[in-house]
């Protein structure tokens, strides 16, 4: 059995997304497919609009045969981060023998040489990144700079979007970490990563603006929903129909209000240990939650030409989880290796995880009430995050109150999932 692995958000799962696990497994001859996936929060530092259960059901109907949660201490990151916890899980799997990944063009090779560029951080470009820093730009907008002078325009382009960033840093954690996976890019279908366009390849971004319209605006639920119908290789009832019943319109103001509680209810410099919190940051934070009256009045107050959106809402979304620096630089620590937890899978996914039991001591977790006690110390808390963070997502953003639903639910089986 030849396994292609995929990590992802699949917030929520489309044709773009059926689209790269056809085309990857034509392309690599591979016959099983694993997807590590963002559980309750987002890599951009959104809570997903579907819970992690109801969109590893789609998944599971669209192609994937196992579905595993990348902790949120690698999800809910940079694009470092973010990718390099992937790699880690699928290495240590033993079993995953091809990466897939989007890009603009589909083209390896460029992607591979800054890749290796970036891995080897000649001094040449410690120097101009320091200095691009030293004007006052973001970090990204720096890298750009440093790259754009050392090896030209067609090189820094590929910093320019969320995709080829993300596929830079999945080479370069299969280059840092000696990874015998391959590695398989395949162009991004249809509209850019964040775009509103209608096409027959909406983005994740797009397809959610649709499914909050249609909730808002009921009499025109029928329109806004046959514009999706085109764009998901599922009916579009099965995404529907548990967001009208389960999402929480109020969510965002149940989230600010956390915010509130946690924020303004210690001392300012407790916000300094919170990650990506830096140069006076917390004091602007702070003072924002004191007057915003929703939470993106509270995102927009922060961000500023060095602080991206993004990086505002990983703030937040850390805070809430009381996700301390230290701590996740322990568990992003090169020495430290998680676990492997399951949410769902069908026949040849069961497959992939005997197959994973057999050449790997990866801790695999089913059932958590059961396997916790096999987890050393740093495995747990991580695992309590990941558990916090459901916890946070049911409270915020489900209709359903449903306590501790990681004790309780046992992974999603493909027939299990009536479509």
């Amino acid at each position: 059995m030849k396994i292609l692995g995929v990590i992802a958000e699949y917030n929520p799962f489309h044709k773009g997304h059926a689209w790269q696990i056809n085309e990857s497994q034509k392309r690599s001859q591979c016959d099983a497919v694993m997807a590590l996936m963002s559980g309750s929060i987002t890599q951009r530092g959104d809570f997903a609009i579907l819970n992690k259960w109801e969109r590893t059901q789609l998944a599971l109907s669209s192609g994937v045969d196992l579905v595993c949660e990348l902790p949120v201490a690698y999800a809910c990151q940079s694009a470092e981060a973010f990718a390099s916890g992937g790699i880690k899980i699928l290495n240590a799997t033993r079993v995953c023998d091809v990466l897939s990944f989007g890009s603009e063009g589909g083209a390896l090779d460029p992607l591979n040489n800054l890749a290796k560029f970036l891995v080897a951080e000649p001094p040449e470009f410690k120097s101009v990144l320091k200095e691009a820093l030293s004007a006052g730009v973001s970090f990204p907008k720096a890298r750009m700079i440093a790259i754009d002078q050392l090896l030209g325009n067609e090189a820094s382009t590929l910093l320019r979007t969320p995709n080829n960033i993300l596929a830079i840093e999945y080479l370069k954690s299969l280059y840092r970490t000696h990874s015998l996976i391959s590695p398989l890019t395949v162009p991004r279908q249809g509209c850019g990563y964040h775009s509103l366009a209608t096409s027959d390849y909406l983005s994740a971004s797009g397809i959610r603006n649709i499914l909050k319209d249609a909730l808002t605006k009921t009499e025109s639920e029928k329109t806004t929903l046959s514009a999706l119908s085109r764009s998901l290789p599922y009916p579009v009832e099965k995404l529907f129909c548990p967001l009208k019943q389960n999402y929480h319109l109020d969510g965002d103001e149940r989230f600010l209000n956390a915010l509130r509680l946690q924020i303004l209810s210690q001392d300012v410099y407790h916000l300094k240990s919170t990650p990506y919190v830096s140069e006076g940051l917390e004091h602007k934070i702070r003072d924002a939650v004191k007057t915003a009256e929703t939470l993106d009045e509270l995102v927009n107050a922060i961000i500023s030409k060095r602080i991206p959106k993004t990086r505002v809402l990983r703030i937040l979304s850390n805070r809430v989880l009381e996700l301390h620096q230290q701590t996740l630089a322990t568990l992003q620590a090169d020495a430290f290796f998680p676990y492997l937890r399951v949410l769902g899978f069908n026949k040849t996914g069961q497959a992939i995880l005997k197959k994973i039991k057999t050449h790997s001591d990866l801790p695999i977790l089913t059932n958590l009430k059961k396997s916790e006690s096999c987890l050393n110390a740093d495995q747990r808390k991580m695992l309590y995050y990941d558990c916090r963070a459901t916890d946070l997502h049911n409270l915020f953003y489900e209709n359903n109150y449903c306590y501790h639903r990681d004790y309780t639910q046992s992974p999603i089986r493909r027939n299990e999932c009536h479509f």
